[in-house]
């Protein structure tokens, strides 16, 4: 599957109060691509052709992108993943971008883009050391037999991998739909060797007033993947590409894979 990746670096005159940048980039976005915030884009005539529509508000439950934002030195560090047949509406999100950016704020402050870029990739295959450890820049709240996992198994993670990928193909990219993973796969018992992890829980406000609770851990947990087999590394490349769990669209799910010898 393919996905078109836009990056923006943005400078803020003075500093965020809210550690969590995921929400102010998803609000950010709203306010930037949306053309006019008042009326209600189910009752444009120019619906099918409008980016934020047909991409950000998407009338399915399966949203064919992802956001995710981070603080990286300066900068604050902002990433819009974008999927299948929708990556079409990617050069007029960039223009409405440029063209818009500076009338708005970004959470409250004036700022400044110091960086667009955008490209095109496919999900890369990768190969697994004897330990991999993976790093979660943003909340992931992962759910097992409807129990929130705080410290994710192994097996939880590739399994996330596989549905965001399906979720996402079904609707969008139907030639690549569906990735069949093998239950002795799905269930291997792979060990935690060590952790750094903690909860976290924030509040979004949406254009409509509405309130959404973000939470999830952050941290790092490192797994002996030295009995992992191959097809292991390659889902959790899928995972790090689209993002997994709960809220991927407002920021959450987004890790790092670290391989160690």
């Amino acid at each position: 599957m393919k996905s078109t990746v836009i990056t923006i670096d943005i400078k803020t005159k003075g500093s965020l109060e809210n550690d969590f940048t995921g929400s102010i980039f998803r609000g950010w976005l709203g306010f930037i691509l949306k053309c006019n915030p008042k009326r209600s884009c189910i009752e444009c005539t120019e619906s099918p052709l409008c980016p934020y529509f047909m991409v950000f508000k998407e009338q399915t439950d399966i949203k064919p992108f992802s956001i995710l934002s981070f603080k990286k030195d300066e900068f604050i560090r902002n990433f819009i993943k974008i999927h299948g047949d929708r990556r079409k509406f990617v050069p007029k999100i960039l223009s409405c971008i440029k063209d818009k950016a500076s009338s708005k704020h970004f959470g409250g402050l004036e700022y400044s883009i110091e960086s667009l870029e955008a490209k095109n990739i496919e999900i890369p295959k990768i190969k697994l050391s004897e330990s991999t450890t993976i790093i979660f820049v943003s909340p992931l709240h992962l759910l097992r037999n409807r129990r929130t996992e705080v410290i994710p198994s192994f097996s939880s993670l590739l399994a996330s991998s596989v549905r965001s990928f399906n979720r996402i193909t079904k609707y969008y990219d139907q030639e690549n739909y569906p990735y069949r993973i093998s239950d002795d796969l799905l269930n291997s018992d792979i060990p935690i060797h060590d952790f750094d992890i903690k909860t976290v829980k924030f509040s979004h406000s949406t254009m409509d007033d509405k309130s959404i609770t973000l939470e999830g851990s952050i941290g790092w947990v490192k797994y002996d993947t030295s009995s992992a087999p191959n097809e292991a590394g390659d889902i959790l490349k899928i995972g790090e590409a689209l993002q997994i769990g709960k809220h991927t669209t407002y920021g959450l799910g987004g890790f790092l894979i670290n391989t160690e010898a």
